[in-house]
């Protein structure tokens, strides 16, 4: 099938195995030939890779990846599209399929299979993720970061600008700030509504994540760290002594303004004024002996 259009393989797999989209689930397939190619030309993709992909769809991205990875482990919620996805790659012996929930993903299994089968190194996320849990895969892909090298990902294009964004800025947040722990944030291409079926409301963009060694700068305890931008962004019409204070971080307000002051960090700010070194020097001083 892949001499026709992706728009109409759609249409046949779609009669040939009941197949109905679940708004539910996020089903929107890139159907865009040149942005397939170029996602996975932004992983850098190689024989030597062993790559992880979340929501395969109807494989039009496993397909690209499985000429170019030397593995392809894929994982999808739907039953009918796993249905699909082994049939169509019954004879590669290169691609995987996985049926589950890529937010309870066993990360630690996945990546013994891989090595099983020769590939001992990290995965390399590439996928166009399912809209309704961007953010929370996100999130879990951050706090399993020992299995991952570089993530390559089609997210809403609101998504990426809050990852990229700079301090003092209406999309700068606690996502900007845990990526920024744990790694190298760009859009490496913007993709319109056009490009997708069923089409979405939003235009799409792809980032590429590539984790770093050691965050931006020294932070010694990442719980610490986590739960102050958390509370520092959790209202953010308010002052960052008050937010603090009213933060869930068991914090007297005369305690964060002791915390404040001691960092020599104004306390009239809002939270999304500070920089990642500033929030790093809180959690820092309030893990310290010294503020114990």
């Amino acid at each position: 099938m892949k001499e026709f259009s992706l728009e109409t393989r759609i249409r046949v797999l779609m009669n040939q195995y009941d197949f109905h989209f679940q708004k539910s689930l996020g089903q929107n397939f890139l159907i865009d030939e040149g942005a397939l190619s170029q996602i996975v030309a932004g992983a850098d993709v190689t024989k030597e890779d062993k790559v992880l992909e979340i929501g395969p769809g109807m494989g039009f991205l496993t397909e690209k990846l499985a000429d170019a990875a030397g593995l392809v482990m894929t994982v999808e919620l739907d039953g009918t599209l796993c249905e699909i996805l082994t049939k169509l790659f019954s004879e590669e012996d290169n691609v995987v399929i996985c049926h589950g929930d890529a937010l309870r993903l066993d990360f630690a299994s996945m990546a013994a299979e891989g090595e099983a089968r020769g590939f001992e190194h990290p995965f390399k996320i590439v996928a166009n993720l399912p809209y309704y849990i961007t953010t929370p895969l996100i999130f879990y892909f951050l706090e399993h970061r020992e299995y991952w090298s570089e993530m390559v990902l089609m997210v809403q294009k609101e998504v990426a600008q809050r990852i990229v964004a700079t301090a003092s800025t209406k999309d700068y947040g606690v996502l900007t700030l845990m990526v920024q722990y744990d790694a190298d944030s760009e859009v490496i291409f913007e993709v319109p509504a056009s490009s997708f079926h069923p089409r979405p409301a939003v235009d799409s963009a792809v980032i590429r994540l590539t984790k770093r060694r050691e965050p931006p700068c020294p932070v010694n305890d990442r719980k610490k760290f986590q739960s102050l931008v958390k509370a520092g962004f959790g209202q953010r019409r308010k002052t960052l002594s008050n937010a603090l204070a009213n933060g869930g971080l068991g914090l007297s307000k005369e305690r964060v303004c002791a915390l404040l002051t001691a960092c020599g960090i104004d306390g009239k700010r809002r939270g999304e004024t500070l920089s990642f070194e500033e929030y790093a020097l809180l959690a820092n001083h309030w893990a310290s002996d010294l503020f114990s």
